[in-house]
């Protein structure tokens, strides 16, 4: 369906606005050294004018802009600018600082996270984010001013109707995009909605271009193969645009129950308005109970058509070197015709014995959805999106006897055909939670003397593999030693041929309860980063382990259970998790350093930049380190939980920023804020002097205060400085005049 243009609640400049930038009615901490406080009538942002360094010479624009969520079209989260640099990095300081409203009134009922939960977009000077409730802000990245604001318009009922749950706030890096060579040349920002749908706004004014529905007119019935009690995820799904060829991929997510809904991708042609549908195509069998007979044979049929076929067998506990190379996955392709018989003849357990029948009615033992956590990508030379699946559902059954072939995977498919070309399984038979969600980017490297492109992929079960982008097979494969990140007795990948393996109820055959690590939150469930000038890769990996349960599927409870149950999560955060960072040489697949971090396990994701790799932690605090040795550089104390990679960009002006969302995710080790915006930039190295002014509808109030810089760093703690060198006087005159402010400081272990 369009949106008619013009229709957008829209506001071009704070001096004009009349519509809706929400602002916070009453005093909200982050934590003692970083408050945010506004009436109703404040000025939206804090300016601090600091004595900035000059910029160097004219910007790329690959260094200009971070127009990706992962920064470049290959989400290697990096840029190529050396303005600010690891000689440099330790004069960092606050540019501006944008705070973000909370939900509407409308959606106070609404469950789901706070604040900006993407990586902002920064392109030709101007920043663009969405918060999880569905307002998009452009903002001038030289000030935080707004330029103009969109609130999409999401309601409680949104999703009804649409063969999924309620409406659920959170969106992931992989639901906005920004395109410039569609709608006639015109910069459009993309996000894709919880309410299943996918809005066009025009990026210089906030006017919407098109939306549509993923279901398209026909809704959820448009997908075929769903047993009736099946549902989709109301979370938000992710999209990947090819604009070479106009063409956009969608897809759905899937509970982890045995009532998930089938498993499928899209392509739509987006050169037309409203959207066309291309193809669909799916990544799990039809389920029984569906329009679609069931057919046992689905697996074999879906590999006899790819160009490769994979899964990983990782490393073993009776190979403590691991695999490490190519025969560390099995390559299904290779295989006669009655070994895959054997390895995939029924495997996902529709064609049910009569014990399954008696516990589940001959209703689906489950199925998967499409990944969410980090985005896709689509390598616009070849027409090739790189996209991937989450888990299948339940994870503990007696009814599904085989690696549940495509859950928890990498996949590659022809955007405009909608093909599958390959696919690598990194989890068979997955038991524990481990989907594969997470980040995946494209590289070049030289393998066997011949430069080719590959695709890095990690999953949270801790595993990161090097792809041949071309054909899914795997170059070499690593996990951090059990030294630094232990790794339990079970936590180790099941061999895809095995069958007894196969047909495993729980991780641990006795069935007992079972300390599990890496657990359901996961080793890698960030975003890790990628250095082009190094050949560096960066990955943080956390320990948070967990006490499993498995939980028997029955008549009562099918449908409703993962089959695996786990305390509340605040039982086991907190309980000596702690995050160990490494950089990787992407030639070998081995670690060069590692950087330990105590207490805090590790969600967001990693940037690097200019020699520093830039870890976000929900403690509020930014620790930079040296790209090629993991050195600290510098640790600077935000103040709000950071659960978000950081954007790096520049001004109009040739500025280069970094900009941190504040906010706290679903899973934090931090406190629920609705978050903020914060940009940091060059300062002078001599005589510091920020002027920080707030605005109000009555007046402004500026106070200027002079320092002198004294920033030292020491491994392993906070540096002592002057990042917010100007806090006291200015918070003081500001809370005294009711208006926006902020106060803070630098925090020391």
């Amino acid at each position: 369906m369009e949106c008619p243009r013009g229709r957008s609640k829209r506001v071009i400049s704070p001096a004009s606005r009349s519509g809706p930038i929400p602002t916070k009615a009453s005093f909200v901490p982050l934590v003692a050294s970083l408050l945010i406080v506004s009436n109703l009538a404040g000025h939206p942002s804090v300016s601090a004018a600091t004595p900035q360094a000059a910029p160097a010479s004219p910007l790329a624009t690959l260094q200009a802009n971070w127009a990706f969520a992962n920064g470049n079209q290959f989400n290697q989260n990096y840029n190529p600018q050396e303005q600010i640099n690891s000689s440099n990095v330790q004069r960092l300081g606050l540019a501006w600082l944008f705070p973000l409203p909370t939900h509407p009134a409308a959606l106070l009922s609404v469950s789901g996270g706070l604040g900006v939960d993407t990586a902002p977009l920064i392109v030709n000077g101007t920043v663009y984010a969405t918060t999880q409730y569905g307002q998009v802000f452009s903002l001038n990245a030289a000030n935080g001013d707004v330029l103009w604001t969109d609130v999409l318009p999401l309601l409680p009922n949104s999703t009804a109707g649409q063969g999924s749950g309620v409406l659920y706030l959170h969106l992931h890096d992989g639901a906005e995009q920004f395109t410039t060579r569609l709608f006639g040349s015109t910069p459009t920002y993309w996000i894709s909605a919880p309410d299943h749908k996918v809005y066009a706004i025009d990026a210089l004014d906030g006017e919407y271009e098109m939306n549509f529905s993923y279901f398209g007119q026909g809704g959820v019935t448009e997908i075929a193969g769903n047993n009736p009690i099946s549902v989709y995820s109301a979370s938000t799904s992710n999209i990947a645009i090819d604009e070479r060829r106009g063409m956009m991929v969608t897809s759905m997510l899937s509970f982890s129950y045995a009532s998930a809904a089938r498993c499928f991708y899209r392509g739509w042609n987006i050169l037309v308005n409203p959207p066309r549908l291309v193809w669909t195509s799916y990544c799990s069998p039809p389920e029984p109970g569906s329009n679609i007979p069931v057919d046992p044979s689905w697996d074999v049929e879906q590999v006899d058509n790819m160009t490769g076929a994979w899964i990983f067998k990782g490393y073993g506990t009776g190979n403590a070197g691991g695999y490490g190379g190519p025969e560390g996955a099995l390559d299904l392709k290779s295989l006669s015709t009655a070994q895959l018989n054997a390895t995939l003849y029924n495997d996902w357990g529709y064609a049910q014995s009569a014990a399954c029948t008696a516990t589940d009615g001959g209703a689906s033992p489950g199925a998967t959805g499409a990944g969410w956590g980090s985005p896709w990508l689509i390598d616009e030379r070849t027409g090739i999106a790189y996209v991937n699946t989450g888990n299948k559902g339940p994870y503990s059954s007696d009814c599904t006897p085989g690696p549940d072939l495509w859950a928890a995977s990498v996949l590659a498919i022809n955007d405009t055909t909608g093909r599958w070309v390959w696919g690598f399984q990194v989890v068979p038979h997955d038991l524990w939670d481990w989907d594969c969600s997470w980040w995946q980017a494209l590289g070049n490297e030289t393998v066997g003397g011949v430069e080719t492109e590959v695709l890095w992929k990690t999953c949270k079960s801790g595993y990161l593999v090097e792809l041949d982008a071309a054909t899914g097979a795997m170059i070499w494969s690593w996990t951090p030693p059990t030294s630094i990140i232990a790794r339990c007795q079970y936590c180790y990948m099941l061999d895809p041929q095995n069958a007894t393996q196969m047909s495993y109820q729980f991780f641990n055959p006795s069935l007992k309860p079972t300390l599990m690590f890496p657990s359901a939150a996961a080793e890698f469930e960030d975003e890790s980063a990628y250095s082009p000038a190094l050949n560096y890769l960066f990955l943080a990996g956390q320990d948070v382990p967990a006490l499993a349960q498995y939980v028997p599927q029955n008549s009562t409870n099918y449908g409703l259970t993962a089959g695996i149950n786990f305390p509340p999560l605040t039982a086991y955060l907190n309980n000596g998790d702690n995050t160990t960072v490494f950089g990787v040489d992407a030639a070998t697949g081995q670690a060069v350093w590692s950087h330990y971090i105590a207490t805090t396990g590790y969600r967001g994701g990693l940037s690097t930049s200019g020699n520093v790799v830039y870890l976000t932690l929900s403690s509020g605090d930014v620790q930079m380190l040296d790209a090629e040795t993991g050195a600290l550089l510098e640790d600077y104390f935000i103040g709000g939980p950071l659960n978000v990679l950081p954007s790096i960009g520049a001004t109009a002006s040739g500025q280069m920023e970094v900009i941190f969302p504040i906010t706290a995710g679903i899973v934090t080790w931090g406190t629920g804020v609705p978050g903020d915006i914060v940009a940091l930039t060059l300062r002078s190295p001599a005589l510091q002097t920020q002027t920080i002014t707030a605005s109000g509808s009555q007046s402004t109030f500026t106070t200027t205060v002079t320092s002198v810089s004294t920033v030292t760093s020491t491994p392993g703690a906070i540096a002592q400085a002057s990042f917010y060198a100007a806090a006291t006087l200015a918070a003081v005159a500001a809370i005294a005049t009711a208006y926006l402010f902020i106060k803070g400081r630098r925090g020391a272990r």
